[in-house]
């Protein structure tokens, strides 16, 4: 592009953002497409600040004011160090010109000048000049406390890649201006205390601060900051923005107080100043002021989670004091469950602290409160009580949220309490006379809650207790039954132990099952006994056989259908061979009754089908077969041809193809023997189709046929032959320039099935006219974003290296696979380290697992040619990712990698290197 003039620029500006309805939005369309390639040009820096000089309008100015920002965030690189100087005066002129425009023009501005002064490195008094610059007017001081706020935030923004080194040079000298920055708090609080505008600020600004813990003990303890902080928090009417600012700097100076050894007395003030506030919280939750009491309770919760090692391991010493808990608990009874789910996270480290002291007398200290905590939650649990009779709690609301939460705080801590005196007690609460039933259900809720860690051999309480739970009356509530069900799925392995409970327990399964608001609780309940007590199940075969047949017509959701196919498929896995066999015939001609139907019924709900079958050939298990007569042999030869006949007849259906792709795989993954006969029928239909219509999962069918047939030299001509006609298909999809952006399902799927070759049949591989294509297709994709599709490649590289150590069939195997791999090292590898380093340094997380991986092959292949490698890689990293690591880091680091005597040494020098680069 080339440089377009101001009048051009405002033109299109004007176009995009236009409230004219007469303006083509063809116009607008390429108006904003124009300005996209402007901001990504290198003219966008001039742009930006003539625009910002002429400050026109709002529209204009905060177009130049992003532009600005985000040129200085990604695209430092393009700028000349020489210009840098001039770009900062520009950008300070700019500020003092703007300091009474909109706050949005403002802060971009604010943020391009402080990541410019974190990147130069060369601006070392910058907090003396800002302070110099704008701390004189009260006009500007906005502008002063704008960017000191953005300052210490920035230092660990990663798309500066700042690196280490840097990061550390910048955080001790703004560390060094602490002292500067409090009196320039101090200063504002003096002479500007009243403008709620500044000091809302002015506390953000000290939060932000807070971060890099640079502040010394006697910079805050005992001062007039702090004072006016609690001081402020006590008031009534006080704007909510300035309150949620104090809230969010407090929780800052809390967190700093973690490092309690630095900050003993101001941890010890503010843990006092905070304990006092509770009166001011109990206000807040009279007058009803949610809000309020919202940002306490997040000051209480920072309270306890900084001084929670003090909490956990010395209570009741000054830092320890346990009336941090009882602020908790406070909390907790709040009447809005979103406040007591606040403190949720303090709970579950008391949790695991105590239980990693493993002190039955010192855990003891905690049992009242965590009595207290359960019986607040146990409240908030309770459903309304004038909830329909038929209904049941909705699973994806909130609420229905936050009692799964309660769930799994419950039995995390409930060892302290213990779990059967908490069912006992509960229990106890729910025979009492006239309780009502939202209580009743809530209780049961915290029984679920603690049944798995009930021990399955208990015979004091729940022998007594389940006969009274499940004997409820026909007109229990609905949400009552539900949660019984749920509770009675949580005890499966108890009732196997005590099989006298068995009869009772299906009784009430089977009445729940013919009331379509429960009957999906219902299925999930029998589906955990029938996991349980699958030895005793056997007798009840047919009966489940009857509810799976009835299963649609009384209502129970397709989930919990699936998972009773399971189940009575893993009942049916246990019988003789004969019976498996005419069992899953059955089975399977039940459940593929609707896809004889397939092209003649356009109604057919296909994938609720085939999603079925897949469950009861996944959880098919069976035992001591013959190769000649498998069991699943006859349902396999019946379900094929309608399964082709499906895939035939939706085949541009991406969703149909993929669960029926999905079916076959089960199938064979069931029984290759017994679908060894249909193989080439499948292998056709896949081909067929994959080169019609491109649709990744036939790819990884095809990963799957390999992983079965692959070891077995008949088929492998066969394969072969599927392997030239599925590669040469896909690769052209992986051509141009947004090929592998566009199709990382083909990628995922394409080397997940080359890394099979290369597990099962090497040769046929490494044979093949496409491994040099695919190969090079695999350099290209190794840094690329996509989770799944990079996990893919880097498997198969992983693979391909690890040939020469991988048993082989014959000499013959062996020195191919050991001439492949050091023909591949010699002419790529240093294509694949420059890959692997990139994404090392890009940040992806994800990356580095499999990455290691691949790097330590390489390693274990030929490690003195892959450390000169990664030496190279280092040396020319492009300037956009390249911090300032020194050479002496890089040499350690390839020693060090050098010296790894196994693949867990090499993870925590990646994530060192990563974070030199980061």
């Amino acid at each position: 592009m080339e440089k377009p003039s101001l009048d051009v620029v405002l033109q299109a500006l004007d176009t995009l953002y236009s409230n004219k309805t007469d303006i083509d939005p063809t116009h607008k369309a390429q108006a904003n497409q124009w300005l996209i390639q402007l901001t990504q040009s290198v003219h966008a820096w001039e742009v930006a600040d003539q625009l910002l000089l002429l400050n026109r309008d709002i529209v204009t100015s905060q177009f130049a004011a992003q532009t600005m920002q985000s040129k200085v965030r990604y695209a430092f690189h393009e700028l000349p160090p020489n210009t840098h100087t001039a770009l900062r005066d520009s950008l300070l002129n700019h500020l003092t010109l703007l300091c009474e425009a909109p706050t949005l023009v403002v802060r971009q501005v604010a943020m391009a000048l402080a990541d410019l002064a974190l990147l130069m490195g060369t601006w070392t008094t910058v907090i003396d000049d800002l302070v110099q610059r704008f701390g004189s007017h009260l006009s500007t001081v906005r502008v002063l406390l704008d960017v000191l706020i953005i300052l210490p935030e920035e230092i660990n923004n990663r798309y500066l890649h700042l690196g280490q080194n840097k990061r550390k040079q910048l955080t001790e000298l703004l560390s060094a201006s602490s002292s500067q920055v409090v009196g320039v708090l101090c200063a504002c609080l003096g002479s500007c205390g009243e403008n709620e505008e500044i000091a809302t600020r002015m506390f953000a600004c000290l939060g932000s601060w807070a971060q890099l813990r640079g502040f010394s003990e006697d910079m805050l303890a005992g001062g007039g900051l702090l004072a006016a902080l609690f001081n402020t928090l006590n008031l009534l009417n006080v704007n909510e923005r300035l309150y949620d600012a104090i809230t969010d700097t407090l929780c800052s100076l809390l967190y700093m107080c973690e490092d309690v050894d630095k900050y003993p007395q101001l941890s010890l003030e503010l843990k006092m100043r905070v304990l006092a506030l509770l009166p001011v919280y109990q206000a807040a939750v009279t007058s009803e002021d949610q809000d309020r009491a919202y940002s306490l309770c997040r000051v209480f919760t920072e309270l306890a989670e900084s001084l929670l090692m003090y909490v956990v391991q010395h209570p009741g010493s000054d830092l320890g004091d346990l009336a941090m808990l009882d602020l908790l608990l406070e909390c907790a009874q709040h009447p809005d469950y979103e406040v007591a789910e606040i403190t949720f996270n303090v709970w579950f480290r008391i949790g695991e602290e105590l239980l990693r002291l493993n002190d039955s007398a010192h855990s003891a200290i905690f049992k009242p409160y965590v009595q207290r905590l359960v019986s607040a939650l146990c409240v908030h649990c309770q459903l309304e009580e004038d909830t329909d009779k038929t209904k049941v709690p909705d699973e994806s609301d909130d609420f229905s949220g936050f009692r799964d939460n309660v769930v799994e705080l419950i039995r995390d801590t409930v060892f302290l309490f213990g779990s059967l005196n908490c069912f006992a007690e509960l229990y106890a609460n729910i025979c009492k006379p006239g309780t009502a039933w939202n209580i009743t259900e809530s209780c049961l809720l915290v029984m679920y809650a603690v049944a798995p860690s009930i021990r399955s051999d208990e015979s004091e309480v729940l022998p007594f207790a389940v006969p009274v739970l499940l004997s409820m009356a026909p007109s229990t509530h609905y949400a009552v039954r539900a949660t019984t069900l749920a509770l009675v799925a949580q005890l499966a392995g108890w009732i196997n132990k005590h099989p006298d409970t068995l009869e009772t327990v299906l009784t009430f399964i089977h009445t729940s099952l013919q009331l379509p608001a429960v009957a999906s609780q219902a299925a999930n309940a029998i589906q955990s006994v029938c996991n349980k007590c699958r030895s005793r199940m056997g007798q009840h075969y047919t009966g489940l056989v009857q509810i799976i047949e009835a299963a649609d017509r009384l209502g129970i959701k397709n989930e919990s259908i699936v998972g009773l196919l399971k189940a009575v498929t893993e009942i049916l896995s246990e019988m003789d061979s004969s019976s498996v066999g005419q069992g899953l015939l059955s089975l399977t001609t039940m459940i593929s009754k609707p896809l004889t139907l397939v092209g003649v019924d356009g109604n057919v709900d296909v994938c609720v089908c085939v999603d079925r079958l897949a469950a009861v050939f996944r959880a098919c298990s069976i035992k001591n077969s013959s190769d000649t007569s498998h069991p699943a042999k006859a349902a396999m030869t019946q379900l094929w041809p309608l399964l082709n006949q499906v895939l035939n007849t939706y085949q541009t259906q991406v969703k149909v193809i993929e669960r029926t792709c999905r079916c076959v795989r089960f199938m064979l993954r069931c029984s290759s023997v017994a679908a060894c006969d249909l193989l080439t029928d499948i292998v056709s239909t896949a081909i067929s189709l994959y080169s019609q219509h491109r649709q990744s999962c036939y790819l990884y069918l095809g990963s799957i046929i390999v992983d079965e047939y692959g070891r077995q030299g008949s088929y492998q001509e066969g394969l072969a032959t599927m392997l030239g006609v599925l590669a040469t298909t896909s690769l052209p999809l992986l051509a141009g320039p947004t090929g592998l952006v566009e199709h990382p399902d083909t990628i995922d799927d394409l080397f997940r099935l080359c890394a099979r070759y290369l597990q099962r049949c090497p040769v046929v591989f490494l044979q093949s006219s496409v491994v040099a294509t695919v190969t090079q297709c695999g350099l290209a994709c190794s840094t690329l974003g996509h989770r799944d599709a990079f996990s893919s490649v880097m498997k198969y590289f992983r693979d391909l290296l690890h040939l020469p150590q991988q048993e082989a069939t014959s000499d013959a195997e062996r020195q191919l696979c050991v001439s492949t791999v050091e023909a591949f090292l010699t002419e790529q590898g240093q294509a694949l380290i420059d890959g692997l380093v990139s994404g090392f340094v890009s940040l992806r997380s994800f990356m580095t697992v499999e990455s290691c991986e691949v790097l330590w092959e390489m390693l274990t292949c030929a490690k003195e040619h892959t450390c000169g490698l990664l030496s190279n890689a280092l040396a020319r990293l492009p300037e956009t990712t390249r911090a300032e690591v020194t050479e002496d880091q890089r040499s350690e680091f390839i020693h060090s990698v050098a010296t790894c005597k196994e693949l867990d040494d090499l993870y925590p020098l990646i994530k060192r290197l990563t974070r030199l680069y980061h």
